[in-house]
């Protein structure tokens, strides 16, 4: 194993404002849940206290025989609150849907909510040294943790459902790893973090796939089991019937296994897609994807990803392959009898997966690998983040920062929800609304200082910007998302000092790579290179400088890339007012015209 050290680099304003309301806060378990409403029962909860809310006794299905017809409409209205859920601030949407879900409920005998005795033994034995009791998935009662289940697997369903379209199992597969790799963007753990929130105890930490989908962007440690854009693929291949891994291997010295990437599993063979460079591993032939036993056995396959210049590795060799530990995601609610119920009872396009049964799982990888696997594991990433997210206020409260502009009161949660569920063209019309106003902090906190209320619009005007090229790339209007990727890069802020801990700057991360891949495939091999080799200081560089290279080496002789466009420390342009504010901008489309992208518009080189 070829070892190399990690690169990582080491709104002030806003920063200030936000740790002195986060390091005041005690919580619910809803307050322990990011983009989710303070709880009715006020500041003083104990962190992890499930909340009473009494939504059983407002219930008016109690004691009501409930009809197939009946119990389909409940069904349907559950899923309708929870996904409401996020944009209803003080609402009693999870209170209703789970009391509802236990009226459904009611009459199921207990033995059905029981995990069969292979999989307690299994989950017995891996959750040993877990604060976790095995005793809770057999829980009849559906509570709050849950609903939160459920509503995180419809997000999943809702995007894989759409993404996947149809074709062989593998072909569905690798659209979602793409579509993975270009809509949520690696950044450094400490990135979004200003100092100021750093001295005061709020450190990097992971999240669900939940909030990273929605923020659209993770952070990925090589060999660490922080890999939030791994856990992302796992999540959406899981509601296409596809068990995923995250699989690993042992290094001598080390206490710890060396997490690699995610394998697939398609007709009983493990697929490799490394999301930490955002490379599908290469078959040998070069135009599909690896099988783990071909990695392993032809050592060409893996010396192909190391970069001459700059010299970088790829940390992983054939020979680190000859047994393989694979890591389930060990989100609980998949093991959950009563999740098999429910999952059993939807049906059309609320049929999400909601259960898995984990030695189904382990079964499975077992026959996959046969000799080469050393085992098949629980991933500690999904335990610990649903325990500290109950458990940790310090831990609830960094997350809470980076995901602040996704709170309702904000023009960006709503739309960017829309366009993760599909509602493309709606979403392009939030998004154009939200870009460049300047009534927001004025109603929210009119308090607040001008510098803090700048970052506010710069904040709001760049996810907006980036969020629409998305959308347009989810609508294949590649000219559009183009256009509005290159806005968003000239965007203030532009000088280095006040980038630094604002999260929606480091989606221009986003915005090289995905105007790489957009110029790549239109052939404009000057410009892709360009995006693919700008200053990237997370394991997504190495993937960029791998595709910038293969468009180098197969025409050695053509012309140079471009100079670079402005960038950090170049000097913005003013915000245009809002009338003046982009104007020729579609409510549909969010372009600047038919050709705007050829050549992309100076004019909205501000917010």
């Amino acid at each position: 194993m070829r070892r190399r050290h990690p690169r990582w680099p080491g709104p002030i304003g806003l920063a200030m404002v936000l740790g002195a309301i986060t390091l005041g806060c005690g919580g619910s378990d809803r307050d322990r849940l990011p983009i989710v409403p303070p709880p009715r029962g006020g500041a003083d909860s104990p962190a992890g206290a499930a909340d009473s809310g009494g939504g059983s006794d407002r219930n008016p299905l109690r004691g009501m025989a409930m009809d197939p017809a009946m119990r389909e409409a409940l069904l349907r209205n559950v899923v309708s609150l929870l996904e409401r859920a996020p944009m209803t601030p003080g609402g009693q949407n999870i209170d209703i849907a789970t009391a509802n879900l236990n009226q459904y409920f009611r009459s199921t005998p207990d033995a059905e909510f029981l995990l069969t005795d292979a999989a307690r033994s299994y989950l017995t034995e891996q959750l040993a040294d877990s604060p976790f009791q095995v005793k809770e998935f057999e829980d009849r009662q559906f509570g709050l943790k849950d609903a939160r289940h459920i509503e995180d697997c419809l997000l999943y369903h809702n995007i894989a459902a759409r993404v996947a379209g149809g074709g062989t199992t593998l072909d569905r597969v690798r659209r979602l790893f793409d579509w993975t790799v270009r809509h949520v963007q690696l950044v450094p753990p400490e990135g979004p973090y200003p100092d100021v929130l750093i001295e005061q105890g709020i450190k990097p930490v992971p999240t669900r796939p939940y909030d990273v989908l929605v923020r659209g962007f993770a952070s990925e440690i090589p060999g660490d089991a922080w890999a939030e854009r791994s856990w992302v693929f796992l999540a959406l291949c899981r509601q296409i019937g596809v068990d995923a891994a995250m699989i690993g291997y042992d290094v001598e010295g080390r206490e710890t296994p060396y997490y690699w990437l995610c394998a697939a599993l398609v007709d009983g063979t493990p697929y490799l897609f490394d999301t930490r460079i955002g490379l599908e591993i290469p078959s040998p032939d070069g135009q599909g994807v690896a099988t783990l036993e071909q990695a392993a056995n032809d050592p060409s396959l893996l010396d192909g990803l190391d970069l001459a210049s700059p010299p970088i590795p790829y940390e992983t060799e054939a020979a680190d392959l000859g047994t393989i530990r694979v890591f389930l995601d060990s989100s609980r609610g998949y093991f959950a009898p009563k999740m098999r119920l429910l999952q059993n009872d939807l049906a059309g396009a609320n049929r999400m997966v909601l259960h898995r049964d984990p030695t189904e799982q382990r079964d499975a990888w077992t026959a996959a690998l046969g000799d080469r696997l050393a085992s098949v594991e629980l991933w500690e990433l999904p335990l610990t983040v649903e325990f500290r997210l109950f458990t940790d206020g310090a831990y609830v409260q960094a997350i809470q920062y980076v995901n602040y502009y996704f709170d309702p009161q904000f023009p960006l949660l709503g739309p960017r929800l829309r366009q993760l569920r599909g509602d493309l063209a709606e979403a392009k019309q939030e998004f154009t609304r939200a870009r460049f106003r300047r009534d927001l902090s004025e109603a929210s906190a009119p308090q607040l200082a001008p510098q803090v209320r700048q970052e506010i619009h710069e904040s709001i005007d760049l996810y907006a910007t980036y969020f629409l090229a998305l959308t347009q790339l989810d609508d294949e209007m590649p000219d559009q998302a183009i256009n509005l990727f290159e806005q968003a890069l000239r965007l203030p802020p532009q000088d280095t000092i006040l980038v630094k801990g604002r999260p929606a700057t480091l989606l221009r991360l986003g915005a090289e790579t995905n105007l790489g891949m957009l110029y790549e495939a239109k052939g404009d091999v000057r410009r892709a290179v360009s995006h693919y080799a700008a200053s990237n200081t997370t394991p997504q560089s190495q993937g960029n400088l791998l595709r910038a290279n293969a468009l180098v080496f197969a025409d050695p002789f053509g012309p140079a890339p471009p100079e670079p466009g402005p960038g950090a420390g170049s000097p913005a342009e003013e915000p245009p007012s809002d009338a003046e504010a982009d104007p020729s901008v579609s409510p549909n489309d969010g372009s600047s015209g038919p050709d705007a992208a050829a050549e992309p518009d100076p004019s909205p080189a501000a917010p």
